[in-house]
């Protein structure tokens, strides 16, 4: 049985404030609460601006050109960020990093090449309305974990799916449709998505974000995320 997501998002949700992502530098334990679209409110950086002319994006605006400049941007996020888990980089359980410091670092979790791929989407001159960064989980072999990946609406107004951990992207944009069906190997299940003007929630749970970012879990060390990005395929 097929299982629709409306990868827009339902209901908007008004607290958007999270706590236990951010620490005060140099104290671990001191917590900085942090309205979550602050991880998308870069496009006007001049880190971002020159990561865009890096990436060398179409200038032309016509038919396909969109889809285009999305997939070349999936396309460096995934060569250029190496997956490593917060614990390894930086000793914490899961603190998320800012798009520019994605960057400057070249690795991150889920949640940081995530932010910055909606973040360089955002930048390149496509619309808010077809970017979403989805907070969620992952039904897997080995078990369920906790993900972030972006989604994209192309220009035949199909949701697709930017998986941001990839080594590298798959040679066209596929449908996200597919990957929440039951019966893939790794089945995608949405919570939350949010672009940097709203938060909604995706599901008929009212759990608050922040208890539920607490108990879903992370994504595995790298071991297993290296088995998970063999198994994405089209």
């Amino acid at each position: 049985m097929a299982v629709g997501y409306n990868w827009a998002g339902n209901t908007i949700i008004r607290d958007t404030v999270i706590w236990g992502k951010r620490a005060v530098i140099g104290y671990q334990n001191i917590y900085i609460p942090t309205d979550i679209r602050a991880w998308l409110l870069s496009q006007n950086s001049e880190v971002i601006k020159r990561s865009l002319e890096e990436i060398g994006l179409p200038s032309a605006k016509g038919p396909g050109t969109f889809d285009l400049r999305a997939w070349r941007i999936w396309d460096h996020v995934a060569r250029s960020v190496e997956y490593m888990p917060d614990k390894k980089s930086c000793g914490m359980e899961d603190f998320w990093l800012f798009p520019e410091e994605t960057i400057m670092l070249r690795k991150g979790d889920c949640e940081d090449s995530s932010f910055l791929l909606a973040t360089l989407l955002l930048a390149s001159g496509i619309s808010q309305h077809c970017v979403r960064v989805v907070l969620g989980r992952v039904i897997s072999p080995e078990g369920p974990f906790g993900h972030a990946w972006v989604v994209y609406m192309n220009e035949e107004g199909v949701w697709c799916i930017l998986e941001s951990t990839l080594d590298a992207a798959p040679a066209r944009l596929v449908p996200a449709d597919p990957f929440s069906r039951p019966g893939n190997n790794y089945q995608y299940e949405p919570r939350f998505c949010l672009n940097d003007a709203h938060l909604w929630s995706m599901s008929h749970d009212r759990t608050p974000i922040a208890d539920y970012l607490k108990a879903r879990g992370q994504m595995p060390e790298k071991k297993m995320a290296e088995k998970f990005q063999k198994a994405y395929s089209i």
